[in-house]
This record gives structure tokens, sequence and C-alpha cells, in this order.
């Protein structure tokens, strides 16, 4: 199929030139390699955005996971008894975060407009491309995409949202809610925590790439 439709192109391609060289009209070659190179770079975009989604949604995924398992995670093998341990959603997301960046290069990270853990703040790009997700005229589940000029060449940004699901609220709901063992973890590690009153549905935030287009 895929050398069916090259031969193809080549044949049009083929044609275009013979009728150029007919007629004497080589501004229709300048306008038809313009628009060759811009529908090459539309792809080019779109196979790169399409590879970002894929690697958030596989965080995403993890995240989703770890969650919906925390009772499992958080019972104390030997009496049974609860016993809450860290292992949640949004420390697995930066480990495994962290591991894929230095695995391919891709810059994964998870960032929020309200924070618990400091170190998931938000770049300029970020905050704008989080305040465009929250807005009322995003679409759910839709994510949003620039390419960036930077001294590295250029690079294509990208962020998801990502939604409080119901196994989230246990660390993210009301915080008079909160369990005590959790309230007393999060107070511990995180004392400018932010990330309370969330309700089923909600923006909890983001999921962020940076791929390289020189590369």
């Amino acid at each position: 199929m895929l050398r069916f439709k090259l031969l193809k192109s080549a044949i049009s391609i083929f044609i275009l030139v013979f009728s150029i060289y007919s007629t004497g009209d080589w501004t229709k070659l300048s306008l038809a390699h313009v628009s060759f190179a811009e529908n090459m770079e539309d792809k080019h975009v779109k196979c790169v955005q399409r590879t970002a989604e894929i690697a958030i949604d596989v965080l995403i995924a993890t995240r989703s996971v770890i969650a919906k398992n925390q009772k499992l995670i958080n019972r104390d093998p030997i009496s049974g008894n609860y016993y809450f341990k860290g292992f949640v959603p949004a420390v697995v997301g930066s480990q495994v975060a962290n591991d894929f960046s230095l695995m391919t290069g891709y810059k994964l990270k998870q960032t929020s407009l309200k924070l618990r853990n400091p170190a998931n703040a938000p770049d300029e790009w970020e905050k704008k491309a989080l305040e465009i997700l929250q807005s009322s005229s995003a679409s759910k589940g839709v994510g949003f995409g620039e390419i960036l000029e930077t001294n590295d060449g250029e690079i294509y940004s990208y962020i998801k949202p990502i939604y409080a699901e119901r196994a989230c609220l246990d660390c993210h709901g009301e915080k008079d809610k909160v369990k005590p063992a959790i309230k007393q973890f999060l107070e511990r590690k995180y004392p400018s925590d932010q990330a309370f009153g969330y309700k089923e549905g909600d923006l909890r935030g983001g999921i962020s790439i940076i791929i390289s287009l020189e590369h």
C-alpha cells in the first residue's frame, strides 16, 4: 500500500513537471513545492503529537492502576490493618516520568496549578497551557500543544489534562474527610500542600511532554 502511494505521488509529480515544461509556467512548480512541504510538515507534527499522546496515556494508565489499588498497597501484610505507605499515583507517576525521560530523552512531567509537590511546579508555558485546559471553552480530555523555538532548536510541547477519579479523593478530597494517617503523612511531607477540595471529574492538572524536533 505504501509503495503504491509513493508510486502514485511520483507519477503525479512527473505529470506536473511535464506539464510545466510544456507550458513554461514554472510558478506552478514553486506552488506545488510549497504545498508538498506544508503537507509533509503537517503530517510530521501530527505524528509527533500522536507520540506525545501515547506516552502520556501510558503514564495516566499507570497512575490509574496505582489509584485503584490503594487499599491493597496500604494493607499491612502481617496484621491486615490499614497502613498508609505513601506509594500513591503522584509518587509513582514522578518516578516513571523520570525513568522514561532518562530512557527516551523526552521530558515527561506531572504538573498542576494547585500543587502538592513543589518539584512539580509548572513552567511559564505549562502554566499558560493549564489555564487554557481549565477555561470554559476547553473540551474535556483534549490536550494542548505548540511548536516552540528554543536555544537548542525547535521542540514540540504538549500537555494532556488529568482528572480526579473517585480513588483520588482519598488524598485530594475535602481535607477534613481525609483519613488521619494520610493527613499526617501529607502534612509532614508537603507542608505547603494545596491539592485538596477536589470532586470526582475535576481537572487535577496535566501531564506535559517535550519532544525535540531536531532529532
